[in-house]
C-alpha cells in the first residue's frame, strides 16, 4: 500500500538525469493510451502541476526512458505542448517561483468520458490550490496504480450529491481507497485547524456513518453518541494526513472521544494519523507510527486542559442543537 520510494527522493534523481532524446510524436496531438490513462486521472483529480505530472506520466515510460517511474521535466512539457495543441488542457503558472497547473477544458473532459463541468483551476483560491497538491502527492504516494486498488476522488465523491434542505450531510472524507480484498480506507489532508467540536463530529461520523447521523438529527449530539454505540461506518480505517499542530490536534480530540466514553479504543485504532508533508525515510516512517500508537488517551495535562474546555464546547454545542 505504499508508493516507491519516497518523492523527494525521487526529485533528486532528476537532477542527474541524462540528456534526453525528443520523443518522435513531439508537436503532434495524436491520442494515445497513456493520455487517456494521464488526463482521466488528472480530470478526477481536478488538475496537477508540472512535478507530479512527471511522476504519472512515468507510470508510461516511452521505449528510451532513462527510468522507469518519473520521466523529465522537458518530456512531462512536450506532452502539455501536445495535450494544448489538441485543446484538451489548459495551462498556468498560477504561484510564482513554483511549476505551473494543467487541468482539463471542456473538450479534454470530453475526449476522456468525464462528466464533470468545467473547472477553471486559475481561478482556484491559494488554500483549496495547497489541497489539492497534498491530495495528488497522497494519491501519488500510496500507489494508486496497484492491481486492485481504485481510488474514488473527491470529485467523484461529491457527483450526484442532493443536498436536501433542511438536511444535514454525512461528513464526506477528501477521498476513497477501495482496495483488492474489499476493505474501504477514507482519506483526509487536513492542513488547517478546525474548532474542536467541528472537528469531532467529523469524526464520529467517519467512524460511525449513517446510523450516528440520524440519530444526532433526532436526538442532538450528546444523545447520538451514546445511542449509537455499535454502530459502524463502512470505512476500515481513516487516514488524516497533515502538519504536526495538526495531527496533535486531531490526536487530542481522538483521545477526548475515548476518555469521555464517546468512543472506544478499539474505534480509535480505525482512526490513524501520517505526516505531511509526507514521512519519506524508514525512520520517519517509524517515528509516524510510534507517534499515532502512543496517542489513544490524553496524558494528564491534556485532560486538565479537556476539563477547563469542556463546559466552553458544550455552550457551543448547545447553542448549535438549538439552532
Amino acid at each position: 500500500m505504499s508508493g516507491e520510494g519516497s518523492l523527494s527522493a525521487k526529485r533528486k534523481q532528476q537532477q542527474t538525469s541524462p540528456s534526453r532524446k525528443r520523443r518522435s510524436d513531439a508537436g503532434t496531438a495524436e491520442f494515445n493510451e497513456r493520455d487517456e490513462y494521464a488526463l482521466t486521472w488528472i480530470g478526477l483529480q481536478y488538475g496537477i502541476r508540472l512535478d507530479h505530472l512527471q511522476w504519472l506520466l512515468g507510470r508510461f515510460p516511452g521505449k528510451d526512458a532513462a527510468h522507469s517511474n518519473w520521466i523529465s521535466e522537458g518530456a512531462a512539457r512536450d506532452v502539455v505542448e501536445r495535450w494544448k495543441l489538441g485543446k484538451w488542457v489548459q495551462q498556468a503558472r498560477i504561484r510564482a517561483h513554483e511549476p505551473f497547473w494543467v487541468w482539463p477544458t471542456r473538450l479534454g473532459l470530453r475526449k476522456i468520458g468525464l462528466p464533470y463541468s468545467y473547472r477553471d483551476l486559475a481561478r482556484t483560491g491559494l488554500d483549496d490550490l495547497n489541497h489539492l497538491y497534498a491530495m495528488n502527492e497522497i494519491r501519488i504516494h500510496l500507489g494508486d496504480d496497484e492491481e486492485g486498488t481504485q481510488w474514488i476522488s473527491e470529485r467523484q465523491l461529491l457527483q450526484g450529491l442532493i443536498r436536501d434542505k433542511g438536511r444535514d450531510l454525512l461528513h464526506r472524507p477528501d477521498a476513497e481507497i477501495h482496495w483488492a480484498d474489499g476493505q474501504i480506507f477514507a482519506v483526509e489532508a487536513e492542513l488547517s485547524t478546525k474548532k474542536p467540536f467541528e472537528l469531532a463530529e467529523n469524526v464520529m461520523e467517519l467512524l460511525r456513518g449513517e446510523d450516528y447521523l440520524r440519530l444526532k438529527a433526532a436526538y442532538g449530539w450528546r444523545t447520538a453518541r451514546t445511542m449509537s454505540q455499535g454502530a459502524r461506518s463502512r470505512y476500515a480505517e481513516i487516514w488524516y494526513f497533515a502538519p504536526r499542530t495538526i495531527r496533535k490536534q486531531v490526536r487530542r480530540e481522538r483521545a477526548r472521544l475515548v476518555e469521555r466514553g464517546d468512543l472506544s479504543k478499539q474505534e480509535a485504532r480505525r482512526l490513524f494519523l501520517r505526516w505531511y508533508p509526507l514521512a519519506e525515510t524508514d525512520e520517519e516512517v517509524v517515528q509516524e507510527e510510534q507517534e499515532d500508537e502512543e496517542a489513544i488517551y490524553l496524558s494528564q495535562e491534556e485532560i486538565d486542559l479537556e476539563n477547563r474546555d469542556r463546559d466552553e464546547a458544550r455552550s457551543l454545542a448547545e447553542k448549535e442543537d438549538r439552532e
